[in-house]
């Protein structure tokens, strides 16, 4: 038992890592991969058994009204994290007049209930800012933080188990974790960082920002017993403030995205959960074509916008050592597999959060910057590599295999 309880602690100490859109370490326990197929598999089993009840509301003009608000968050999502736009989205309305709730689970499976309208009378915005939040957490991995606290929970219990053979104990424990994921109270921290992607989600998809203060203040007042949905999402602290202020810094988006026709594909085809390619009108990007566009736009999320504009414009000078040693310790291998994904954007805004000064730094962003199409960005950077290498310079397997200083100088070659 001793050898299982070191195999435990082993595992929780390697199993943090840092999310790409917010930055922030996270326990995650539960490889996301896994997190998306049992959140897909225990939203199957509950929604199985809601249609059994005659719970699951169909066709109706509210499911369809709830389709065409999630789909044009799903688009802007995608923007953000391109690599959502292969999940199996899917949304279902929960005919339960009494409940206040919504939720979105790893990989994109959503639920809102009809409480939201009987005892809210929500309106579209509102609706949009509820299931923007929930994208926003799918989209910081909450979920799947989530599930690696609950699996966390049993984990020296799971290991015993495969060590005694008992593999099916494994998926049962991981479904069990996902809809518990969706029950324990999301933290405060998880909160605010939800808040503000849903309300720029929301407002680039065309939905106004002033909602999301309306709807805050319409669950405060409601009488009783305080909504599922406060206690699943407990306030950060002046929530009604942190919101207005949000929402105008994002105002500007709302009004463009008012004036301007989206081409983005729908998400929430008619097989929903299929990902075949999907075009409905002459033209339209595939959900393939529209990723791949958005993972080469030079443009991030409000609240990263201003670490980001310094790294496009080429501004960006590190001189932080010894108390970002740490941090970039930890940091540096999520670089590697950023860079080898292509996901130039959020490599960009890693290095950026970070602020590491060494080769390496400045080769990254380099790379994110070349990856992006500033070129002359890139220049300035592969030279800043270099000259930080005489002092500065990785070595060996500090490096995470590349050759910085070759890479640089081969770059900058006429």
């Amino acid at each position: 038992m001793i050898r299982i309880a070191l195999i435990a602690a082993a595992l929780l100490l390697a199993a943090c890592s840092t999310n790409p859109l917010t930055g922030r370490s996270q326990l995650m326990v539960v490889p996301e991969k896994m997190a998306i197929s049992e959140s897909s598999a225990a939203y199957s089993q509950m929604m199985g058994q809601l249609g059994r009840k005659k719970q699951i509301e169909s066709d109706s003009e509210r499911v369809q009204k709830v389709r065409e608000i999630t789909d044009r968050l799903i688009a802007q999502a995608v923007r953000f994290r391109p690599d959502s736009a292969k999940w199996n989205w899917e949304v279902q309305v929960i005919n339960d007049p009494k409940t206040v709730n919504a939720f979105c689970m790893a990989g994109g499976k959503m639920a809102i209930y009809s409480g939201m309208w009987e005892k809210m009378k929500a309106t579209d915005d509102e609706v949009a800012q509820v299931m923007g939040h929930e994208i926003g957490h799918a989209l910081a991995n909450h979920t799947q933080e989530r599930m690696s606290i609950a699996y966390s929970a049993g984990i020296g219990t799971q290991i015993a188990a495969i060590a005694l053979g008992a593999r099916d104990q494994t998926a049962a424990l991981m479904q069990t974790a996902a809809v518990v994921a969706i029950q324990l109270p999301n933290s405060r921290e998880s909160e605010s960082e939800a808040d503000q992607i849903g309300i720029e989600l929301a407002a680039r998809a065309g939905y106004d920002p002033k909602a999301a203060v309306a709807l805050w203040e319409k669950m405060a007042k409601l009488g009783g017993t305080p909504p599922e949905f406060l206690s699943t999402h407990p306030s950060p602290e002046h929530r009604g403030a942190r919101l207005k202020e949000l929402g105008d810094k994002v105002q500007p988006l709302y009004v463009t995205a008012k004036a301007n026709q989206s081409d983005a594909p729908r998400f929430l085809s008619a097989k929903e959960g299929m990902n075949e390619r999907v075009v409905t009108k002459p033209g339209e990007l595939s959900r393939e074509e529209y990723a791949a566009r958005a993972a080469k736009e030079g443009e991030t999320l409000t609240f990263l916008a201003e670490p980001f504009e310094r790294f496009k414009s080429g501004k960006a000078v590190f001189d932080c050592r010894a108390a970002c040693d740490f941090t970039y310790t930890s940091k540096k291998s999520d670089w590697k597999t950023l860079h080898a994904n292509q996901r130039w954007r959020d490599l960009a805004v890693s290095v950026m959060q970070v602020g590491y000064l060494g080769d390496l730094s400045y080769f990254m962003l380099a790379e994110a910057a070349k990856g992006l199409g500033f070129s002359e960005t890139s220049k300035i950077y592969y030279q800043r590599a270099l000259d930080a290498g005489r002092r500065y310079g990785c070595a060996g397997g500090d490096c995470e295999g590349f050759e910085v200083q070759k890479l640089a100088k081969a770059a900058l070659r006429p």
